[in-house]
């Protein structure tokens, strides 16, 4: 039965949305509310239903279902308040959830306790938890490194070759093709090193970001061995298996890559971007705005990075060396690698696949498979926290840093990140 009681509601909804908005966001009170009239004409009715299992509230909510993320999205757009609107996004479907009838009231609380059972139940999940983790350990490891002037020495020995802003472009373009073996190290990587050589060269912001965000997922899409490919095979793996078929899960996802339309034309595209130097739409007024006005931000403009990762420059005793950065981030990669390996190893219960490995360890085979098995939101912190302690004892030996401040300097590169973290 049709439950339009249920769909007029989505007007109070909005309005909740709509009033909390406001209180950051006056000036755009307007557009905000044509936009979520649109929205409301848009609806259409739903039925009734349980709204604790996902399959009943699709049945239940019908293409209302896409009022959360349109929220957020929406909300983003025109506020460009990133963790704002993800906020608001996500309360809007805990409303939808606990919405009975026309009792707005409990809607509200019921959706604010919701909304925080929510985040506990996702942050004490271990994947999400080794995901933030392994993200603000990174985040220190990079402080430490920048700190150290190992940052400082790459930015230097790149300026020598990368001269244009072509040059600086296609040199940020290779480093993120290098670190293609996880998305997030790839641009917390990256983005700090090529930042300060981009910037001198009047390449904005915005298409510093482009490159590294249109590089960092694609490539590991794509690598025959990185964290994507992991999660992917496992679940291919489970599809087959839901439909009690028995395949070599990695033997498909391979067969996949040459499929992988947007992850080839989107590295492609990059390149012809670089190299043609042609820009379209608001990327073409960035760049114009860089080049003509040296304003690699734009006017009024909020940067992620927090203000803790522009005070990480090196003292003035510290002589830059580009081993200070060498080091540390090969560790993080040969740590990873090796974690992958070993962790997804243990994991594998097969006797049969067990013997295969142990039969030939350092088959290309064997990687594939401790690869596939492995959980690397858990190695990847491991990782970081492994690279952070090489770099500590790096920079306490050359007399670089004190422990004392080798240890504070790691901390605000974890809260440098962290505003990235609350957006995840």
């Amino acid at each position: 039965m049709v439950s339009w009681g249920r769909c007029g509601c989505m007007v109070s909804l909005f309005v909740i949305t709509f009033m909390l908005f406001e209180v950051f966001m006056k000036k755009y009170s307007l557009t905000l509310l044509a936009c979520l009239a649109a929205l409301i004409c848009l609806a259409v009715p739903a039925l009734a239903a349980d709204s604790s299992k996902g399959a009943a509230n699709a049945q239940a909510w019908g293409m209302l279902t896409l009022i959360p993320p349109l929220v957020a999205i929406l909300l983003a757009f025109i506020s460009k308040n990133v963790v704002l609107s993800l906020f608001l996004g996500v309360f809007s479907g805990c409303f939808m959830l606990d919405l009975k009838g026309w009792d707005i009231y409990s809607a509200v609380v019921g959706g604010f306790l919701r909304l925080s059972t929510e985040i506990l139940a996702s942050l004490a999940d271990s994947w999400n938890a080794g995901i933030v983790l392994q993200v603000l350990a990174i985040g220190g490891l990079i402080a430490l490194v920048s700190k150290m002037g190992g940052a400082q020495a790459i930015a230097e020995s790149l300026a020598r070759w990368a001269k244009t802003p072509r040059s600086s472009q296609f040199a940020t373009w290779v480093m993120g093709l290098f670190i293609f073996f996880d998305d997030y190290a790839n641009s917390l990587t990256v983005g700090p090193i090529m930042r300060p050589v981009t910037d001198k060269l009047k390449v904005s912001r915005e298409k510093l970001a482009f490159i590294i965000d249109a590089t960092a997922a694609p490539i590991a899409g794509i690598a025959l061995i990185s964290t994507w490919v992991a999660y992917e095979v496992g679940l291919i793996r489970d599809g087959y298996q839901m439909i009690g078929l028995e395949t070599n899960a990695y033997g498909v996802f391979v067969e996949t890559i040459p499929f992988r339309f947007y992850n080839i034309y989107i590295l492609i595209f990059i390149l012809f971007t670089i190299w043609f130097m042609r820009e379209f739409g608001p990327m073409y007024t960035a760049e114009k705005r860089a080049r003509t006005e040296g304003k690699v931000l734009a006017d009024g403009s909020t940067p992620m990075a927090a203000e803790e990762s522009t005070s990480l420059k090196p003292a003035p005793h510290v002589v830059p060396s580009v081993w200070n950065a060498i080091v540390p981030i090969g560790t993080l990669i040969v740590a990873a690698f090796l974690g992958f390996y070993f962790n997804g190893y243990n994991a594998i219960e097969d006797e049969t696949l067990l013997a295969s490995i142990n039969a030939s360890p350092l088959s290309f085979a064997s990687m594939r498979d401790c690869f596939g098995a492995s959980d690397a939101s858990v190695v990847l912190f491991q990782a970081a926290l492994i690279a952070s302690l090489v770099a500590m004892f790096m920079a306490v030996i050359n007399k670089t840093l004190p422990l004392k401040e080798a240890i504070e300097t790691w901390i605000t590169g974890v809260k440098s990140i962290s505003a990235s973290v609350s957006a995840c």
